[in-house]
């Protein structure tokens, strides 16, 4: 095995180590009474909402198996994880060749843009309608 596989294998565990603690730290912390969980500096400024308010609500009851009430947290995230799980497949080599043309695509200017104008519709209508 070349030192540079046996980096990226190692350093790929690592993130994956990292990741299953972030994932148990949150299991088990509830953002809404946390004090170690950092509070949205926007929404603090501002008393406004901004796009990514609710995600830390929303992984905690994600990973306790409560759908509904991670949907309502922050329907957005939901969209952006299916979007960043799409763009991380896509992006390995062999999946990448065979479709070039889709990777392509969702990496564009006409994804880009619909997802920029997504995440801007849904900042102002969160604030507007209260969700």
């Amino acid at each position: 095995m070349k030192i540079k596989q046996l980096i990226i294998i190692i350093l790929g565990l690592a993130a994956l180590i990292i990741m299953v603690l972030i994932l148990k730290f949150y299991y088990n912390n509830n953002p809404e009474n946390s004090k170690v969980m950092p509070k949205c500096i926007f929404y603090t400024a501002t008393g406004y909402k901004c796009p990514g308010c609710g995600g830390q609500r929303a992984l905690h009851y994600l990973l306790k198996g409560e759908i509904k009430k991670s949907f309502l947290q922050n329907p957005l995230l939901y969209l952006m994880t299916g979007y960043v799980f799409l763009l991380i497949i896509l992006k390995i080599k062999f999946i990448e060749e065979k479709f070039p043309k889709l990777s392509k695509q969702i990496t564009g200017i006409y994804a880009c843009s619909f997802l920029l104008i997504t995440i801007i519709a849904f900042w102002i209508l969160r604030n507007v309608f209260d969700f």
